[in-house]
């Protein structure tokens, strides 16, 4: 049998080369024309016969030597709003979006499967699904959806995620709560407005939404105690002008947990201190939850499968501790399928810039090693 290992790394050049296309042309949330024509271009050249759906991803099945589950393989497709700041040389040329989380990679690597699946077909029947919107548009559930291929009532699924600041080609892997739940909030304070020079005739937003910075704090303090979670305030829209106490500012943020008891107990908690806030400062508040991913389960048997695949591998496999605060919608498929996601470490020496940052940068010599982890996958472990 071949040494899929070898067929992976016999191909790197051409999965740089699409990952470093790919890195220049980024496209940010669900509509991803040119992203899906590359991905279905590259596929059709292969031989394969993909299925695209606007919005919705694309989709390719390999038919496998044996008889048996099913597996999904997916990548996401989606870049992020932020300008680039990396310094490289094939970096974004289009401005104000960047491949800042490594979907570039991801889709390379399924990219480089594909080839080799093509090359030596896989023991199982194998769908690779390539997805928009990972980031915060739920694109997994319009692809899961609308693609045919995915309508399988027993399967199992694997996919990767590249992280920029753990050690290069070592695969981080954890039974059972891989990511966290991740929803949304805004909250709105508002009142009749006033003269900066009269505080005392109108509550100031600016006030209560620093009472609710503080105050959230302070309950992921308590609440945290025993099991992680995380409420961060990314964004304060208050006033526009000095002299003036406005009459409406919102905050926007996100909660992140690990179990349904302390997502309640969070949101709770936030609609209390928003509350609070408002009282004090004699306003109105309007308090928004937006229900968000749910956590990345993986699979306890896929998992122990996983890592004694590994022990032959040219990697090291680490077990995670705890699990990780990201969210990844990731989780849809694994609530439909058993299976599990991986961390691929994809740091670059003297770089410590994380997924997301303008000057995020990772490691491509793990290309071949997402590749090969998909290659083991499809051959069922």
């Amino acid at each position: 049998m071949i040494d899929r290992w070898q067929q992976a790394a016999g191909h790197q050049d051409w999965i740089l080369a699409h990952r470093r296309r790919l890195h220049q042309q980024p496209e940010v949330g669900l509509a991803l024309p040119d992203t899906h024509a590359y991905v279905a271009a590259v596929l059709a050249d292969l031989g394969l016969r993909p299925d695209v759906h606007d919005s919705a991803g694309v989709t390719a099945v390999i038919r496998g030597r044996e008889t048996g589950r099913p597996v999904v393989l997916r990548a996401d497709m989606d870049a992020l709003p932020v300008r680039e700041e990396s310094g490289l040389p094939f970096a974004s040329q289009r401005d104000g979006a960047m491949h800042a989380c490594g979907h570039d990679l991801h889709m390379a690597m399924l990219m480089g499967a594909a080839r080799c699946l093509v090359e030596e077909q896989p023991r199982r029947d194998t769908v690779l699904v390539f997805q928009p919107g990972e980031e915060s548009d739920r694109g997994a559930v319009p692809t899961l959806a609308r693609h045919a291929n995915l309508r399988l009532d027993d399967a199992e699924t694997f996919a990767i995620h590249v992280h920029a600041t753990w050690p290069a080609r070592t695969v981080f892997h954890r039974p059972g709560v891989f990511m966290a739940a991740g929803d949304w909030f805004r909250i709105t304070f508002s009142g009749p407005g006033a003269h900066a020079s009269q505080p005392h005739l109108a509550g100031n937003p600016i006030v209560a939404g620093a009472d609710v910075v503080h105050g959230l704090r302070a309950a992921v303090a308590e609440l945290s105690a025993d099991e992680h979670l995380v409420a961060t305030v990314t964004e304060s829209l208050m006033g526009n002008t000095v002299n003036v106490i406005p009459a409406e500012g919102s905050l926007r943020g996100t909660l992140r947990t690990l179990s349904t008891e302390r997502r309640s107990a969070l949101v709770s908690r936030l609609r209390d201190v928003a509350e609070r806030a408002a009282k004090d400062a004699d306003l109105s508040v309007s308090v928004e939850i937006v229900e968000g991913y749910p956590p990345v389960v993986n699979d306890a048997s896929y998992d122990d499968r996983l890592v004694a695949a590994l022990r032959q591998a040219p990697v090291e496999a680490r077990p995670m501790a705890d699990p990780s605060m990201v969210i990844e919608d990731y989780a849809y498929f694994l609530e439909r399928w058993p299976g599990s996601m991986v961390y691929l470490g994809a740091q670059v020496p003297g770089h410590d810039a994380f997924n997301h940052a303008a000057d995020a940068v990772f490691d491509e010599g793990v290309l071949p090693v997402g590749t090969g982890l998909h290659l083991l996958a499809a051959d069922g472990l």
